[in-house]
């Protein structure tokens, strides 16, 4: 989602006459499209701002920004904002022409309860002013739903921009509009949001809080904006979701990609368990441009910590979904997440985890160091008391088991000829990853470039990695 958001905030600013360059030494503004699904993204973004040179601006958006909206502000007991509704503040802007909103500048601006305002920097005190006193170079807090407005915030910190097209109030138009809406100038992979923010409200999850609430995008207008994507540059579609497969159409949004030309790859992240259908997993058994890959999310193998997790499904019923999975007649690598040490989490919770790990064979697990975000059910009545020795043990007893797990299914690849996308080239390295999203490596030759398809032939295998050759 940061990639596809970072790619509508480049073309709103090449639309406004800016350049996008990938080096910071080249550029007059860093922008970070933030994360804050655990403290330690937002604690990265204080690190990395220690290495942006003073003479750079920096700006700052999305869910760090979002989050740290400064809501007592905007609350009756204040005298400025009491005809105002908070939660205006965080609704889709209707109007063309908002008012750009600096709450330190209160004492100037006459609060209309009927007005629409974009809300910047102070809005997001005390964070802003903790940042700000820290990086004086730190020049602008904005919400990533305000985005069709950033010309309008520029023009009021006096930059002169005039854009090309007429703004509107939804940022995920904006692909609708321009052509060049891949991040990197060489990809090939187009990440299309097809629903944002998240209704589901786990207990320890920061993202309905940062995001927003659940918004399904019509059908028509992902479909038109695949298609504009295709016809330009895209071969590689990723569709994007905090739980894409819940939007009420995501049926129909595969079978109708699936028909648009030019498709080599697509893809679909991130899916709940509960929200799939026979017909979605026959396509993945009988399409060939959909890629033979499911991300799982699982969180837990204890019931009593699901339970608590508000993950609504039992360790039982998430084994039957992996059981489905596994019985298609097409080889389905899967991957998940989990958090190893949620609050009150005892052993025989975690040996539950393990024992579902193990039983469904992941191919990769992305492990989470609980952290307790602001707003959530979790921070507001659990404690974070497991302590930090037994999370070390487990984060290992869980990798090791993985490590295990990741190495005997990767020898069922050994002497498979796949199709892999080139993803990064270092030195005399190449990182590629193949359709069913396992990185593989191997060294470059002069043909080698960024993006490329290529067809190889698996080689070696070790634990999380595959090693290749090319196929003549």
């Amino acid at each position: 989602m940061n990639y596809s958001d970072s790619a509508r905030i480049k073309s709103v600013l090449q639309n406004s006459w800016m350049i996008h360059t990938d080096k910071v030494e080249d550029a007059n503004i860093v922008i970070f499209d933030t994360c804050s699904v655990r403290q330690k993204s937002e604690d990265k973004i204080w690190w990395i701002l220690k290495e942006i040179p003073k003479d750079k601006k920096i700006w700052i958006t999305w869910c760090m920004v979002w989050h740290n909206l400064k809501l007592k502000k905007l609350n009756n007991k204040d005298e400025k904002m009491k005809h105002v509704d908070k939660w205006n503040f965080l609704q889709a802007i209707k109007t063309k022409d908002p008012e750009v909103l600096w709450l330190e500048r209160m004492d100037n601006v006459k609060i209309d309860e009927t007005k629409e305002y974009v809300m910047i920097n102070y809005c997001f005190d005390p964070l802003f002013h903790k940042m700000n006193m820290a990086f004086p170079n730190l020049e602008l807090f904005f919400r990533i739903d305000d985005l069709w407005f950033l010309p309008k915030i520029l023009l009021s910190l006096w930059y002169y921009v005039k854009p090309d097209i007429e703004v509107t109030n939804e940022y995920t138009w904006i692909a609708s509009q321009w052509a060049n809406m891949n991040f990197s100038e060489t990809s090939k992979t187009a990440f299309i949001p097809i629903q944002t923010g998240c209704s589901q409200f786990c207990s320890y999850c920061i993202v309905p809080y940062a995001r927003w609430t659940e918004k399904n995008r019509s059908v028509d207008e992902v479909l038109s904006e695949i298609q504009k994507l295709v016809n330009q540059w895209a071969e590689e579609i990723t569709l994007l979701g905090q739980i894409v497969n819940k939007h009420t159409e995501f049926t129909k949004i595969l079978k109708e990609t699936l028909k648009i030309k030019g498709i080599k790859w697509l893809r679909y992240t991130s899916p709940y368990p509960t929200y799939y259908n026979d017909e979605i997993l026959a396509m993945h058994e009988s399409e060939e441009i959909l890629c033979p890959h499911i991300h799982a999310p699982v969180q837990a193998g204890s019931d009593t910590v699901l339970k608590k997790m508000f993950r609504w499904y039992t360790s039982d019923q998430y084994k039957q979904f992996i059981d489905s999975i596994r019985n298609l007649k097409r080889p389905i690598s899967i991957t998940s997440d989990v958090i190893v040490w949620f609050s009150d989490e005892t052993d025989e919770d975690f040996a539950k985890t393990l024992e579902l790990v193990e039983y469904s064979k992941f191919d990769m697990i992305y492990m989470w160091i609980y952290s307790p975000r602001p707003w959530t059910y979790g921070a507001n009545k659990y404690q974070d008391n497991v302590p930090t020795e037994i999370k070390k043990q487990r984060w290992w007893l869980l990798n090791t088991m993985l490590n295990k797990i990741s190495l005997e299914n990767n020898q069922s690849e050994l002497g498979q000829i796949k199709t892999v996308m080139v993803m990064s080239i270092d030195g005399l390295k190449a990182i590629w990853y193949t359709e069913n999203m396992k990185h593989i490596s191997f060294k470059v030759n002069e043909n080698t470039k960024v993006w490329n398809f290529e067809k190889v032939k698996v080689t070696k295998v070790i634990a999380l990695k595959l090693e290749w050759e090319i196929v003549s």
